[in-house]
């Protein structure tokens, strides 16, 4: 009888973890994660033509656009408040891209802002005159022909720029040098 007792406890305890983790699965958000991609003059030139104009900047408006460059290597949805897509290059090169909320199919999915980071310790172009670890903040004002309207609420210097319907923002260090930069369909200051 205490055998059995001792068995009854142990399956009701393993049954009641067992529904404690099902729940916690449930409850996270779905992730998927992928090997790390290579960064050629094939995604060099994808890149170059899906986000930037010789004037300015361009806002790919779906997911499946960007997956022309190469498939995001990592996806996690935000419940009720979109997805967050990566692609992450072996060079250390990152976009990231945030998806308007209830998106059905990940394709399909709208983008409301793409970022761009580089984890690498040598400078990496963007686009002509736009280098991550690199430009300076007087470079890119120049570039843009002092455009660059300074972020009051910033502790790094961030500045940002509105071309057509998509606002770029930069993002320096303490040393005024370009470390990233967003693109989105609205202002990031707000």
């Amino acid at each position: 009888m205490k055998h059995l007792l001792i068995v009854l406890i142990t399956v009701i305890y393993s049954i009641s973890i067992n529904s404690i983790n099902a729940q916690k699965i449930a409850n996270q958000s779905p992730t998927v994660k992928r090997p790390a991609l290579i960064y050629g003059p094939i995604s060099k030139g994808k890149i170059k033509d899906l986000f930037f104009t010789k004037d300015g900047f361009k806002l790919p408006k779906k997911i499946s656009e960007i997956n022309t460059i190469a498939r995001y290597t990592s996806f996690e949805s935000i419940n009720g408040a979109g997805n967050i897509y990566t692609w992450d290059f072996t060079n250390g090169f990152q976009i990231s891209s945030i998806s308007e909320p209830e998106g059905k199919d990940v394709n399909e999915d709208k983008i409301l802002l793409v970022s761009f980071n580089y984890g690498g310790i040598n400078a990496f172009e963007l686009f002509d005159g736009i280098t991550l670890h690199k430009s300076t903040l007087s470079e890119i004002q120049k570039n843009y022909s002092n455009r660059l309207i300074k972020f009051k609420t910033s502790e790094l210097p961030t500045y940002k720029l509105k071309t057509n319907s998509v606002y770029a923002t930069f993002y320096f260090n303490k040393d005024n040098v370009l470390t990233s930069l967003s693109l989105s369909n609205y202002d990031l200051e707000i």
